[in-house]
């Protein structure tokens, strides 16, 4: 049966599809919203399996090689992290434990990352730059909207998911997705001016933050405290940022129900929770095929056969739920590096923005996109030590997001210290008579001149 929100969702997309072919910037914008959103995914027929990404990814290509506003090589240039990443990668899946699951998620990184790459050389202005962090954030505080609202109506006693068949379908992915997401959604709220819309915004923090909460996801509660702490020191309205803090602790205490706490309790006192121990077993397994394979075992090495050589308990088989693990043991200590490196990039491009951008009396709204971006990656950064979303295309966006503030920031001249005028300094020099000087005429004609 077709359902009306197939046929409303296809007949946007088809429509949006010549757009993309002639403003290629649209369907970067289309594609990352798909990408990140999966609003397909949120339909029940037809609309679900057509290859909107493909579609999408192939006129905003033919658009992007019609359009002489782009800079590819200078993308090229910046993006050169993730490039030599990607080598190693290809590497790694050359000579992957399960070489057709290795070759089919390579394949799957090469698309997202194509998309990345053409989306960093269309930031060529600072709408773009806005628009692209606009999208970014509507698509995941649609997920903590709508999860605060369930959380609240439930008490907290069913968990937040994501859309099904996505990359944040399950909860722990969802709820650090929403951890780097409040960061972003607090820089809409100081970047809006409309009244209503900024109130959309403070309504849309206090549910992703109660979304990450209904999630009963530990992962994104570490990640959630880590956030709170940076958010405070890189923001100036310290007073705010408290009250937000104090109203979703306040909303924690008293709303979530005793199984969410004693859950919470198991990331200190693990010893009796299987999920916790599970966790800690993989961590060990990848370990072991890093120790044993230099090259990893290559994407989606987790079987049967991975864990009856590296695992101390063969029986079992999980992933690495962790983003270092997860590169530890599919790319070996190499791949964990270049992973490091990533995000050191990151935060090191985010770092010159702000500085190029502190004099700057119309760049506070992008330096303060290029702080919470920061405060995003800590999200990740310990969020993500527990889930293994290492090669979600979300924090490779924000690379992107961080390259498209620096080189619009670097597009603003330096701004000079004033100097004053030569003939006023010389003139408050002693004057010395013509005949005194021994090389010509004296300062006191050469200050005449300049007047």
């Amino acid at each position: 049966m077709i359902s009306l929100r197939d046929l409303i969702l296809a007949l946007l997309l088809v429509g949006g599809l010549p757009v993309a072919i002639a403003r290629p910037m649209y369907g970067v914008l289309i594609f990352a919203w798909l990408g990140i959103m999966n609003p397909h995914r949120l339909t029940w027929s037809f609309a679900e399996n057509i290859p909107w990404s493909l579609m999408y990814s192939i006129a905003s290509t033919i658009g992007f090689l019609t359009t002489k506003d782009r800079n590819l090589a200078g993308s090229l240039r910046d993006y050169w992290p993730v490039l030599l990443l990607l080598v190693w990668y290809g590497i790694t899946t050359a000579f992957a434990f399960i070489p057709a699951a290795a070759q089919e998620k390579y394949a799957t990184v090469l698309k997202s990352q194509y998309m990345c790459l053409l989306a960093l050389a269309l930031l060529t202005s600072r709408n773009r730059v806005y628009q692209l962090a606009i999208v970014m954030v509507v698509s995941l505080g649609f997920f903590g909207l709508k999860g605060g609202i369930f959380t609240i109506f439930t008490g907290g006693e069913d968990r937040v998911y994501g859309p099904r068949g996505s990359a944040i379908e399950d909860n722990n992915h969802l709820a650090v997705g929403l951890v780097m997401a409040l960061p972003l959604l607090y820089w809409l709220w100081h970047h809006l001016s409309n009244a209503w819309l900024r109130r959309l915004a403070v309504i849309a923090m206090l549910s992703c933050a109660a979304a990450i909460l209904g999630s009963h996801s530990r992962s994104a509660f570490v990640g959630l405290i880590a956030i709170a702490g940076f958010l405070w020191l890189k923001t100036d309205r310290k007073l705010m940022t408290l009250i937000l803090a104090i109203v979703i602790g306040t909303f924690g205490l008293v709303a979530m129900p005793g199984k969410y706490w004693e859950r919470m309790e198991t990331i200190v006192d693990h010893d009796e929770d299987a999920s916790a121990n599970s966790r800690l077993l993989t961590w060990k397994v990848a370990t072991n095929v890093a120790n044993s394979r230099p090259l990893g075992g290559g994407f989606e090495y987790y079987s049967p056969a991975a864990s009856a050589l590296y695992s101390p308990e063969p029986d079992r088989v999980h992933t690495a739920h962790s983003i270092y693990f997860q590169a530890l043991g599919e790319h070996g200590w190499l791949g964990l590096l270049l992973l490091l490196l990533v995000i050191a990039y990151t935060w090191t491009i985010c770092r010159r923005a702000i500085k190029r951008l502190k004099d700057d009396p119309d760049g506070k709204s992008l330096a303060l996109l290029a702080r919470m971006i920061q405060v995003s990656l800590v999200g990740f950064a310990t969020g993500g030590a527990f889930v293994n979303i290492g090669n979600w295309d979300f924090f490779y966006y924000e690379l992107v997001l961080a390259l498209g503030v620096l080189r619009v920031a670097q597009a603003v001249p330096v701004a000079q210290p004033a100097r004053k005028p030569l003939s006023a300094d010389l003139s408050r020099q002693p004057s010395a008579a013509p005949e005194a000087a021994p090389h010509g005429p004296g300062i006191g004609h050469a200050s005449e001149a300049l007047r």
